[in-house]
């Protein structure tokens, strides 16, 4: 069977969470979730909508593919296909179909949901589950990692000045989809723009001197989040010093992501680092990043987070000064931090940080 192992693990998870909670059932209905459980199956329609169009019930005695008639048969054919999945199919007009389907099932009231509203919710429990990284899913996430380095790098080279921020993410979506993913987050800042907003959903506005550009995209569920910004011409002073300090911070963030520590001690490794700067409040006109995989942000770093950093755990950290911005995705391994969306086809800052050298992504000049 095709994931079998991963597949296994995964259950054996879901098992033991189960018999903890005490419940007949877990009924996953998250695209987070069911990309998850399924070894990189995909459940969405919209890409803004945080509900799958399919559910996977699993139980001590089978698990099961829930859908209506107009989701089964592709999610049969091309999501699952291989998995031991027993499907169960109803009418896409009936809306109570499913969980009555999940009570005959589990007992009413005995089951455990990712859902808004359930009545056992086991959400912070499967997010857990989920950062906890396979290694069949850190291959996954490598692969992806890269070709949306390509995809936004091959963007930033291609838009021009006079291009509008719109046409900009055109060309940055098409490349992202090109590679074989998803953009379920597109971002494009030209000039004055950069340094007025942290997240430039793009405008009609013309490029002149220089462009931000921000994707985060999804492919097998998993999620690769990457900045870059193109100068036409040289680089005003001010935004260079801030750009080697940004790409200093993120370096910190970097270095600061060692297992056993907790995710709010890192946060607070950061906030030293813009103070060593001279930018003492510019974590605070923006979130710092954290852990990632299913959703851009499993557990956003804060300095009260309790999550513990561990190997296999990936992380897309953010940090920004204003005008400035430093991201890529990264998997915590045996041996440190592995960059998943760095190219070698960039230029970059090299930053040293408690005797490591770290590179960033510096900003292109065209």
């Amino acid at each position: 069977m095709m994931h079998a192992q991963e597949w296994h693990d995964k259950r054996t998870r879901l098992a033991q969470l189960m018999a903890l909670k005490g419940l007949q059932g877990v009924l996953l209905t998250r695209c987070a979730n069911f990309s998850w459980i399924t070894c990189g199956g995909q459940a969405h329609v919209g890409l803004n909508s945080e509900s799958a169009v399919a559910s996977v019930l699993c139980t001590a005695s089978g698990d099961y593919l829930l859908a209506s008639r107009i989701e089964m048969a592709r999610m049969q054919a091309e999501e699952v296909a291989g998995l031991p999945l027993t499907p169960h199919q109803f009418d896409w007009f009936d809306p109570t179909a499913r969980d009555r389907f999940v009570d005959e099932v589990c007992g009413a009231g005995r089951w455990g949901s990712d859902s808004a509203g359930a009545t056992s919710s086991v959400a912070g429990e499967l997010t857990a589950l989920r950062v906890a990284l396979t290694g069949a899913e850190q291959n996954r996430f490598a692969s992806h990692g890269l070709a949306t380095g390509l995809a936004i790098e091959a963007a930033a080279r291609h838009v021009e000045p006079g291009m509008s921020e719109l046409e900009a993410a055109g060309v940055l979506a098409q490349q992202v989809y090109a590679s074989g993913a998803t953009p379920v987050v597109v971002l494009i800042a030209a000039d004055e723009r950069i340094r007025n907003f942290r997240h430039p959903a793009p405008t009609a506005q013309r490029i002149n001197q220089m462009v931000m550009l921000v994707v985060c995209a999804r492919r097998h569920g998993l999620i690769v989040s990457a900045t870059r910004l193109v100068s036409f011409g040289r680089v005003d002073e001010v935004i260079a010093r801030r750009a080697e300090a940004c790409a200093h911070v993120d370096a910190v963030a970097w270095q600061a992501s060692q297992p056993g520590r907790q995710l709010g001690a890192a946060f607070g490794d950061i906030c030293a680092a813009y103070v060593a700067h001279g930018y003492h409040d510019e974590w605070y006109k923006h979130h710092q990043g954290g852990v990632t995989g299913y959703e851009n942000r499993e557990v956003q770093a804060r300095l009260d987070s309790t999550h513990q950093i561990a190997v296999g755990q990936a992380f897309a950290w953010n940090p920004s000064i204003t005008g400035t911005k430093s991201e890529d995705t990264m998997l915590l391994t045996e041996h440190g931090p592995l960059a998943l969306s760095t190219t070698g086809q960039w230029p970059m800052i090299a930053t040293s940080v408690a005797g490591a050298v770290i590179e960033r992504p510096a900003i292109l000049c065209r």
